[in-house]
């Protein structure tokens, strides 16, 4: 295989790793976002403010959350 080739299906792979990378990150970020917004609209609808509150605070109160109203 000559130096040339190589050197391009390196740069493809490369492109192509990049792009599978970014649509990865963009559908992780949506995910975690819906699964905010679905906690806080149940947390909202059950006039829970003072959890909502150590929620946004919270990583670990919002886990406990998540596994409360059995959200994944």
């Amino acid at each position: 295989m000559s130096r040339e080739l190589e050197q391009w299906l390196l740069e493809e792979r490369r492109e192509g790793f990049k792009e599978g990378f970014k649509e990865e990150y963009k559908k992780g970020l949506e995910e975690g976002e819906n699964r905010v917004a679905a906690l806080f609209k149940r947390m909202k609808a059950d006039g829970r403010l003072q959890d909502f509150s150590d929620a946004l605070k919270d990583k670990n109160a919002r886990e406990k959350l998540y596994k409360e109203y059995g959200i994944e």
